[in-house]
């Protein structure tokens, strides 16, 4: 049953959670019972359309106010569900923030383990404040010392107000006219971009070329915001047990992100030699009987995995051969932009 993933595999394993299918549906892959999906659910596309007009409608117009902190506030954040390298682009800021002088703290919703826990791997000594209500967590970070707040994947937030929205777009999946939950994977349309004080195209597989092209279409949107591209591309690969080098032999490619198809080309391109994909839904919490398939699987082979993957495979089966695709964040244009922006919410 192939997963879609990499058609040139000499086995692909199908995906084995529900968002398999979504996806395929999603990328307009699933075939007849895809347009059946389609009809199905317009209406409730529509619902959810008017939903977020009245949600963001009420803070534009004041209706609802957003709570203010005496310290500046900086959400990261897209408009479609994952792919569009939030987690990443967070640790860049964090460490730009911290280079500046800053004390900075990352406020994460908690919806998913594995961001947390790279923040604190990657970041020590910063607090990582998780929870739903992010003003609460915004006044534990300054309680805990924090001077300036990050918030990873904050645009749909409304309630704690911020100073800086930096708004995150994938080149490899942006469309000027996409299909809305639950009918596709986008949160908002394009034309909420008008919000954002900075938007921002990263690029895993896309040329510059594409990526500039997107960057137009998307300011289009925010004419008067920063304009921004990074370039997410891999960096080498680490152990598990921090060796470095690169994965020996035939690997399994492990993956529960929300473009695993990027990050098997990616994999590739970094030197692995993947016969065998097995993924799993963004954000999939690993239990023993995914350990037990993918053992099974790699018969004692290397697999090859992304780094939010790792934080939950490694504890649950530490015996397994796991090797990390380490990613570095480039700011390939926009570095006056965001000095501006930087410099006039840390005066």
């Amino acid at each position: 049953m192939a997963t879609g993933v990499e058609p040139g595999l000499r086995r692909s394993i199908g995906t084995v959670a529900a968002g398999g299918w979504v996806d395929r549906w999603w990328r307009g892959e699933a075939g007849w019972w895809g347009l059946a999906l389609d009809v199905a659910f317009a209406p409730a596309e529509l619902a959810y359309r008017a939903a977020v007009r009245r949600f963001h409608g009420a803070y534009d117009t004041g209706r609802r106010a957003a709570v203010r902190v005496p310290v500046p506030v900086v959400s990261v954040g897209n408009l479609a569900v994952g792919g569009t390298g939030k987690t990443p682009v967070t640790r860049w800021l964090v460490e730009e923030l911290s280079w500046r002088g800053a004390r900075p703290a990352v406020l994460h919703g908690g919806y998913a383990v594995d961001e947390p826990a790279l923040h604190r791997i990657w970041h020590p000594r910063v607090p990582v404040i998780v929870g739903r209500d992010r003003v609460e967590a915004a006044r534990r970070a300054i309680a805990a010392g924090a001077d300036v707040l990050v918030l990873d994947d904050g645009f749909q937030h409304r309630r704690l107000a911020r100073d800086l929205d930096l708004v995150l777009v994938a080149a490899e999946t942006w469309t000027p006219r996409p299909r809305l939950l639950p009918r596709g994977p986008w949160r908002e349309p394009p034309a909420a971009l008008a919000r954002a004080h900075a938007v921002a195209v990263t690029r895993k597989t896309s040329s510059h070329d594409v990526a500039a092209e997107v960057l137009s279409a998307a300011t289009a949107h925010a004419p008067s915001a920063g304009a921004l591209i990074f370039a997410l591309r891999p960096s080498g690969w680490r152990r598990v047990d921090g060796a470095r080098g690169t994965p020996p032999g035939e690997t399994v490619a492990v993956a529960g992100v929300a473009r695993p198809d990027l990050f098997v080309e990616n994999a590739r391109e970094a030197g692995a030699e993947i016969t065998d994909v097995l993924v799993f839904a963004d954000h999939h919490d690993y239990g023993p009987g995914d350990a037990d398939r993918i053992r099974g699987i790699a018969r004692g082979r290397a697999i090859v995995t992304t780094a939010k993957d790792a934080v939950k495979l490694a504890p649950l089966a530490p015996e397994l051969n796991l090797w990390i695709l380490e990613q570095e964040v480039a700011l390939e244009a926009g570095a006056a932009d965001l000095d501006r922006l930087l410099a006039l919410l840390l005066e």
